[in-house]
C-alpha cells in the first residue's frame, strides 16, 4: 500500500483496521484515543473500497411516464426528461395519427432486494475481516440503501444493516469490524434469518447472496434450506477444496449462481461485478 503524498502512512491505518476488535478492548487507551483510532481504520476500509470500485456504477433500469402521470413520480425518480421518439411513437400508435402526449424517460434504481450474508467464523479473523468490510462498504456505496440488507454470522447472527435502514457505508464497516471474534460457522441459521427479514419487508423476491468458505462446522446441512429461497448465491471464498461442493449446491439448490474467489482481497471487486451480472 502506497505512502500518502502528504506523508501520511496508509499502511499504519490499515493496520488499525486489521485490529479494529482488539483495539477496541484495550483497557489501556483513552476513549478518545480508541475513537480517533476507529476512525482511521474505517476511513482506511472505505479508501479501499473505492479504489477496489472504481467509477460506482448502481444498478438502474428505464421506466416512462405521461406527462400527467408526473406529479406523483416515486422519490427513486432521476434524470428525469422528455423522450422525443417515445412521445411521437406512443402518439401515433394510440390514434392512429400524430397526435402525441409527452413521455418522459426516467432512470431509477433496481430497488427488487438483496440481502449479504457474510461469515464472519473465528477463521475470518484479522485482515480477512478487515476485507469483509471493504467489501460491505463496496456493496453499500453501490446499491439502494433501503433495499439493501446485510448480516455477519458464526454461531450466531449479526445485524449489520436491516432492510428499510438508512445507514451510511460507514457505518456499517463500523457494524462488521465491532463484531467479536469466535463462534462457529452456521450457514443454516443464516438462510433462516434471512428468511425472517425478507418475509418481513416488502422485497419477496430478494437475493440472497451467501459468502463463505463453505465449511459449516454448526447446525444442520443448509442445502434443503437454500431451495425454500427465489434465489441463492453462493461465494466461496479460500483456497481450501474443502466447502467447494456445499456452496456449489447451495448455488443449485437456490437457483441462484457460483463463483470462487481464492484470494480474500479480490472479494470486493469479484462480488460487486456477480453482484452487477445477477440483480438485473
Amino acid at each position: 500500500m502506497q505512502d500518502d503524498p502528504s506523508g501520511h502512512d496508509k499502511k499504519d491505518d490499515w493496520d488499525l483496521a486489521i485490529r479494529y476488535r482488539d483495539i477496541q478492548r484495550y483497557g489501556y487507551l483513552e476513549p478518545k484515543q480508541k475513537r480517533e483510532m476507529g476512525e482511521k481504520a474505517i476511513r482506511s476500509v472505505m479508501n479501499r473500497a473505492r479504489e477496489s470500485l472504481g467509477p460506482i456504477q448502481k444498478p438502474y433500469h428505464y421506466e416512462f411516464y405521461t406527462e400527467s402521470e408526473l406529479q406523483s413520480l416515486p422519490d427513486t425518480v432521476q434524470s428525469l426528461e422528455l423522450d422525443v421518439e417515445e412521445t411521437l411513437t406512443q402518439g401515433f400508435l394510440s390514434s392512429g395519427v400524430l397526435t402525441p402526449e409527452p413521455i418522459y424517460q426516467a432512470r431509477r434504481e433496481r430497488d427488487h432486494g438483496l440481502i449479504l450474508l457474510l461469515d464472519t467464523s473465528l477463521s475470518m479473523k484479522g485482515e480477512k475481516l478487515a476485507l469483509l468490510g471493504v467489501t460491505v462498504a463496496a456493496v453499500a456505496m453501490s446499491l439502494p440503501k433501503e433495499s439493501i440488507a446485510i448480516l455477519g454470522f458464526d454461531s450466531e447472527v449479526h445485524a449489520i444493516k436491516k432492510f428499510g435502514e438508512v445507514t451510511t457505508p460507514e457505518e456499517c464497516v463500523e457494524h462488521l469490524l465491532s463484531i467479536p471474534p469466535g463462534g462457529f460457522t452456521n450457514i443454516e441459521l443464516s438462510l433462516l434469518t434471512a428468511k425472517e427479514w425478507i418475509q418481513a419487508s416488502g422485497y419477496q423476491n430478494a437475493r440472497v447472496i451467501l459468502v463463505s468458505d463453505g465449511r459449516y462446522t454448526e447446525g444442520k446441512h443448509p442445502v434443503a434450506l437454500a431451495a425454500s429461497f427465489p434465489f441463492v448465491y453462493a461465494v466461496k471464498i479460500g483456497k481450501d477444496p474443502t466447502g467447494r461442493e456445499i456452496m456449489r449446491e447451495i448455488a443449485d439448490s437456490g437457483l441462484g449462481r457460483f463463483t470462487e474467489v481464492r484470494e480474500m482481497n479480490e472479494l470486493p471487486r469479484v462480488l460487486l461485478h456477480s453482484i452487477r451480472a445477477w440483480v438485473k
